[in-house]
């Protein structure tokens, strides 16, 4: 009987903590696909979210005794390797950088430890900030091949970007504009091994189109800068000052929640606002599916592909978001609305424009619902992935 191949899934949390639970479906599909899987978050943060993940997970922190033990045995056994690795991160671009990667490096070489022992055929990482960072240090000391997906803002910060693009097997990015962003975080960057591969998501069955009275818009994100709740609710108050009956479900927590409550008592909106806190990502799926929710928004200042909007694509609902990062490839084209950023003017256009016409709610939900089939279903992303990994096809 042929042996599984084995890949060490490397995460910054999942499947612990609120911030990487889109990993998910990913995971999931690449176990069903016939990968034997470890997952490994560099820091396991928070309580398990993705409570079907953890019979895959090596839930170890960022340091402990064990970490330390495995990476002083590692450092002896290849001293001079190891040296060199750390002369590397000695180049990160700012002090930041190469504290958070200095941090990580006794767990990269547990990583690397881990990886010989459990005859690894692969390592991913996902982000191209600390994780891939111990993903490329563990690939070189143990000699397993390794690969990265960089997704959004951490590209930024151009974490040895350039060395990880010529030492990695292959280089995933989610939108072409993150292609873009990591061209100008590290101009003359290797992009030979380069891919443009989607999020995957489980797609469910197609449901109806939602109508509610009043109609209700859910904005799904934390309240960090950026997001975009005080442009919605800017824009809400144009729209009910013109009669149209609404609700604003806001579903997440943050530093900004107090400061988006008081100005939507300002504006005068209690009435129409609900803050649901944390929500868990299978009640807001529920919401979708059950339709509860008319329009799913996010008019923020930067993004990657937000998994917001594109769970709403899936599950049919029309979604308005900003025209930045990776937005327009998912929502260009007829599949929702596109406004400006930090424009509450042209969102309560937009919204009211599409409350008002069933017909291009239903043309958005169509478009979107197609588009997302195409490029985001996971048995398909998957399906690519095992082939970038030298897996084959799947069983």
């Amino acid at each position: 009987m042929t042996r599984r191949p084995r890949l060490i899934y490397v995460a910054s949390s999942f499947p612990y903590g609120r911030n990487d639970t889109f990993f998910g479906p990913e995971v999931r599909e690449l176990d069903r696909q016939g990968v034997e899987l470890l997952v490994v978050p560099m820091r396991p943060r928070g309580e398990l979210t993705t409570g079907d993940a953890a019979r895959w997970s090596v839930q170890k922190p960022l340091l402990d005794r064990e970490i330390v033990l495995h990476a002083l045995a590692e450092a002896l056994r290849a001293p001079r390797r190891t040296l060199s690795l750390l002369q590397l991160l000695l180049r990160s671009p700012a002090p930041k950088v190469l504290a958070r990667n200095l941090a990580a490096f006794p767990k990269a070489l547990w990583l690397a430890r881990l990886a010989r022992r459990w005859n690894a055929d692969h390592i991913h990482a996902h982000w191209a900030g600390p994780p891939s960072t111990a993903g490329m240090l563990a690939a070189r000391l143990s000699g397993v091949p390794w690969s990265f997906t960089a997704h959004a803002t951490e590209i930024y910060a151009n974490n040895l970007l350039d060395e990880k693009c010529r030492s990695a097997a292959f280089v995933r990015f989610v939108a072409l504009a993150m292609m873009e962003r990591a061209r100008q975080a590290a101009p003359g960057v290797d992009e030979s091994r380069w891919t443009l591969l989607r999020l995957g998501l489980e797609l469910p069955a197609e449901r109806p189109l939602p109508v509610n009275d009043p109609a209700v818009l859910l904005l799904a994100a934390s309240f960090t800068g950026g997001k975009g709740h005080l442009v919605l609710l800017d824009a809400v108050r144009r729209l009910a000052a013109e009669g149209q009956r609404l609700e604003v479900w806001f579903a997440g927590t943050g530093p900004h929640a107090e400061e988006t409550a008081r100005h939507a008592h300002r504006l005068g909106l209690d009435e129409m606002v609900r803050f649901h806190g944390y929500v868990p990502n299978a009640e807001v799926l529920d919401w979708l599916a059950s339709g509860k929710v008319d329009v799913v928004v996010l008019p923020s200042d930067s993004e990657g592909v937000p998994v917001s909007l594109i769970e709403a694509l899936a599950y049919g609902v029309p979604a308005v978001g900003s025209g930045v990062g990776g937005v327009p490839e998912l929502l260009g084209e007829g599949c929702g609305e596109l406004v400006p950023p930090r424009d509450h003017a042209a969102l309560a256009a937009a919204l009211a424009g599409l409350l008002a016409s069933p017909e291009r709610r239903a043309g958005y939900a169509r478009a979107g619902r197609a588009r997302v089939e195409r490029d985001f279903a996971v048995e398909g992303v998957v399906a690519r992935l095992r082939e970038l990994m030298g897996f084959g096809t799947g069983e």
